[in-house]
């Protein structure tokens, strides 16, 4: 009986298995992903049978465990301890030679698989060997042999996954589009950024409800229908230092009441003026129209003295908004106070946006921009808030100050007022800050590019913006990199042929800005050239290099097909 034979047979059955398993089971079973432990359990159990399979056979060989073993093992073993490191130390050359950038995805699938494999079973016999000679001349040496045997043995199946892992991905890799998007999810917890925006927006205008009455009190007001049952209710709940959610929808269900307004007037006003919640107070001057105009010009001067910059925006705006639709008298105070806030820190934005959108009186703060854009103040910071909430026409009066907007951006994120600004100057805008990607003077190079990343660069001149993030993708310094790729990726289709070129060049740094390019790309215009691409840099013969770049194109590719199929299923 050839007890070493006898040995490694199971474990090379073993073996085998655990690779066919992986790999089956990740082309075409995915047992895993419907029963994640079934793929423990198998394990455990063929280890288990294994040892039991070593066990038998070290009591069949009785006291007899070196005797098929080799004379020249029993005479010196260091002879093949050193075999087994001499191995170990090809089987790693062979692996590190896979992470050449010439090594073909076919290196991982084939070569270094079965150069492992012969590698193994060459430690495992070279190791078990000087074992069981040592464990022949001790004694309880079937013991001792089964027992030195499991660290030596436990090799097999950590190699096997590790192989079976690599064989998947490399079959991955000849296949990007082997890993589809779950769309169906994504479609289910995932929204537009217009949608989730709208969602944001209206989460921000509601106050949700919690309690008990809150949710009753909300369903009637969303009822649609008369609610004039439950008039006690909705008037008891209009409290100033209620819950907020319970005051809240209380004030909505105003609308389907009956109430007076000697009753319900009164209530509002208290609201108004003593609620700590801003939302609240809001909807209580939005819900006092229900009532009679004059009654509700009674207590005019209340609501006029909420236009202050000692109040919330939500506040002001609904107060602001309120005003005008009392009569041309409270109008004209709406627009005073509001052109008193155009200078205040806290009420500037709301005011010149209601005295825009609500009040069409853009002349006053189109007076306010030109007075104060160009300043070294803080007026000038809010004249540069101001110019997104003026009409197009308006705008052009900013232009001659266009260098102070420039050089009032701060940290060049979505959130700075300047970038608004720029954005809605139009191209004079772009070309600003396009000059100053190019050959800074007012700002760093740095945030000169993440000001232009920030901007819509499909809308204006794109051909300039790709000419300029194209020039700047390859900047020595990292962040500016970072943000021209940015750039790039956002133009879409027309940048497809230059991140390409950084994919496909020998510089790490480039390559990278690639990869980060594409994970801005929507541009379902480019669809087809990026299932292209993929094809030809995928395949058994592809190098590292290619696969790379075809894993990348095929994240962008995956994002497009995965937001083409969310709008489908919102039709």
């Amino acid at each position: 009986m050839n007890v070493l034979r006898a040995l490694v047979f199971p474990w090379l059955l073993l073996f085998v298995l655990i690779i066919a398993a992986i790999v089956g089971d990740g082309v075409g079973f995915h047992i895993q992903d419907k029963f994640p432990s079934a793929g423990r359990i198998a394990l455990g159990l063929g280890v288990v049978l294994c040892f039991y399979a070593n066990f038998r056979t070290l009591s069949q060989a009785g006291i007899w465990l070196a005797h098929s073993i080799p004379s020249a093992v029993k005479k010196s073993p260091w002879g093949w301890i050193f075999r087994a490191g001499v191995v170990a130390l090809v089987g790693y050359v062979f692996f590190l030679m896979g992470q050449m950038p010439w090594a073909p995805v076919l290196w991982h699938a084939a070569v270094v698989p079965l150069i492992f494999a012969i590698c193994l079973f060459v430690i495992l016999r070279s190791l078990m060997g000087p074992i069981l000679v040592w464990c022949s001349r001790v004694a309880f040496s079937r013991f001792s042999a089964f027992v030195l045997s499991i660290p030596v043995f436990a090799l097999v199946p950590v190699t096997a996954i590790f192989l079976g892992n690599m064989i998947f991905t490399a079959y991955q890799s000849t296949r990007p589009d082997f890993v589809i998007v779950p769309v169906a999810a994504e479609t289910e917890g995932e929204t537009s950024s217009e949608t989730t925006a709208g969602a944001e927006a209206e989460e921000k205008a509601e106050i949700p409800a919690k309690s008990e009455l809150a949710l009753e009190l909300q369903a009637l007001a969303k009822s649609g229908k008369s609610c004039a049952e439950e008039n006690k209710k909705v008037q008891n709940a209009l409290t100033p230092n209620g819950p907020e959610d319970v005051v809240y929808w209380a004030i909505a269900a105003t609308k389907c009441t009956d109430m007076k307004s000697v009753v319900g007037l009164p209530r509002l006003a208290k609201i108004m003026t003593d609620h700590p919640n801003a939302l609240v107070r809001a909807a209580s001057m939005r819900m006092m129209l229900k009532f009679p105009r004059e009654d509700v010009k009674r207590i005019g001067y209340l609501i006029i003295k909420r236009i202050s910059e000692h109040e919330p925006i939500e506040v002001i705006e609904a107060a602001a908004v309120l005003l005008p639709k009392l009569g041309e008298e409270e109008a004209k105070w709406t627009v005073k106070r509001l052109t008193a806030l155009l200078d205040s820190p806290k009420a500037s934005a709301v005011a010149s946006k209601v005295l825009v959108k609500n009040l069409k009186r853009e002349d006053l703060v189109a007076s306010y921009v030109s007075s104060h854009l160009g300043e070294n103040s803080p007026s000038n910071k809010r004249a540069i808030s101001m110019i997104c909430s003026l009409p197009k026409e308006s705008r052009k009066m900013a232009e001659p100050h266009i260098e102070s907007v420039v050089a009032a951006i701060k940290t060049g994120d979505a959130t700075d007022p300047a970038i608004d600004a720029l954005e809605c100057l139009g191209n004079p805008g772009f070309l600003a800050i396009r000059e100053e990607v190019r050959e800074p003077k007012r700002l760093s190079k740095p945030i000169a590019a993440r000001a232009l990343a920030e901007m819509d660069v499909k809308a204006e001149a794109p051909a300039e913006n790709l000419e300029t993030a194209t020039a700047c993708a390859h900047d020595k310094d990292a962040e500016v990199r970072k943000w021209c790729s940015q750039t790039l990726g956002k133009i879409g289709a027309p940048a497809l042929p230059q991140i390409l070129d950084l994919l496909k060049s020998n510089d790490k740094e480039l390559r990278e800005a690639g990869t980060n390019a594409l994970n801005f790309f929507k541009d379902p215009e480019a669809k087809k050239e990026l299932v292209k691409v993929r094809a030809e840099n995928s395949g058994w013969m592809a190098n590292n290099k290619k696969i790379q770049l075809a894993q990348a194109v095929d994240k962008a590719l995956m994002k497009i097909l995965s937001e083409e199929a969310q709008e489908k299923h919102q039709e």
